[in-house]
């Protein structure tokens, strides 16, 4: 009798957990999908649609139909990822989350949902649950029309939830290359007037390859800043396309490209306060042949540059009352689980609605193991090889 209870009471369990009888973690997964894509059906139907520039591309909703979408979830008290065009999406019920995570480090069971509306309006689900010691996370991907969804369960094997609300786990083995080491669930809503700046400021930099954000240097003391390498980043800002290199002189014995003078300076003079001479001088210019050297990175340079996954955020910003900001600038890494591997200090000028001049950078913090990214200029880079 006690044989034939136990046995009854195992049956049920792996019904409600979906093992083996019953329906199964997958199938629990997909019914409630549909359930939730029921809910904003109608607004798919109608919804406005961006038809890419690349035919590669596919086409993407308007991010006001998305925004439609999200809202319609969220009104059913629904757990939901927003999205925005300038803001890193985050968790609209982050509160509801920490509440979930300090049950489940304490060992009781729970589950907690995120929903996420990819641009096709397609349905990333994710469920988190705890099972005594044991976390873990199913994910599902529901097309929104014909396709076949995807479905994974994985044990959360690391994690940090960090003071400034950022979930970072970890569900792979540590370092596979196959997968980032740690994903990142933010549950705090960011600031958008801080991440206007870093789109503005920040985004028009680098830190691979490129030095502006990586050295103390001064608009009266330019130091080692490498203006050559900002090349082909401040292209993009004035032109919004990448630098074609074809019908460019190529100098084989530099590793560089030719840049005509005349490109070269409408591009890169207007944000610094610099004279011509000057600038000529530090970014070398070449008289005989009227150009600037650039090097474009290649294949095999990432053997050397390789660092960990860093993304800046702006976390504060100071006017200095002389026409200038300064923006303090941290980098999170989704390696390291971390949400500040090394921060500086960027000021800038800004000229009008749209332009701008970098003033001046300032490392202020760096980890000792871990420093910070290469940094020297490119054009020295065929001295090591």
């Amino acid at each position: 009798m006690r044989a034939r209870n136990w046995l009854a009471g195992l049956l049920l369990a792996m019904v409600l957990t979906g093992c083996g009888l019953g329906e199964t973690g997958q199938q629990a997964a997909q019914r409630r999908c549909a359930e939730i894509q029921d809910l904003y059906a109608g607004l798919y139907e109608t919804a406005r649609w961006v038809q890419p520039e690349d035919q590669w591309e596919a086409p993407a909703l308007t991010q006001e139909s998305r925004d439609e979408m999200e809202t319609c979830l969220m009104a059913a008290g629904l757990d939901v990822v927003d999205s925005s065009e300038i803001c890193p999406d985050y968790l609209t019920t982050g509160d509801r989350f920490r509440t979930f995570w300090n049950q489940a480090q304490a060992g009781n069971a729970g589950e907690q949902e995120v929903l996420y509306l990819k641009e096709n309006g397609d349905l990333y689900y994710q469920r988190f649950y705890s099972q005594g010691d044991a976390v873990w996370v199913e994910s599902l991907f529901a097309p929104m029309d014909a396709g076949e969804p995807s479905y994974e369960c994985h044990e959360i094997q690391d994690w940090a939830l960090t003071e400034r609300g950022n979930f970072y786990y970890r569900i792979y083995p540590a370092d596979d290359p196959h997968y980032a080491d740690f994903s990142m669930l933010r549950l705090t809503a960011p600031d958008p007037e801080l991440w206007a700046l870093n789109q503005r400021y920040v985004q028009a930099g680098s830190y691979i390859a490129t030095n502006v954000f990586l050295i103390d240097w001064w608009e009266d003391d330019f130091g080692e800043l490498s203006f050559n390498d900002l090349w082909e980043h401040l292209y993009y800002v004035c032109y919004g396309t990448q630098f074609p290199t074809a019908g460019y002189e190529y100098d084989a014995p530099m590793h560089c490209y030719r840049i005509p003078a005349s490109e070269f300076e409408q591009v890169m003079l207007p944000f610094f306060a610099i004279d011509r001479d000057t600038f000529r001088e530090l970014a070398q210019y070449a008289p005989q042949t009227d150009t600037y050297p650039w090097r474009a990175m290649e294949a095999d340079d990432h053997t050397f540059l390789h660092f960990y996954t860093i993304a800046p955020e702006v976390t504060a910003c100071r006017d200095n009352g002389d026409g200038t900001l300064t923006l303090t600038v941290e980098l999170y890494s989704t390696d390291l689980k971390t949400d500040c591997l090394f921060a500086h200090e960027l000021t800038v000028r800004p000229l009008g609605e749209t332009d701008f001049q970098f003033v001046g950078n300032r490392i202020t913090f760096q980890t000792e193991e871990y420093g910070l990214p290469y940094s020297r200029p490119r054009l020295t880079w065929g001295e090591m090889r």
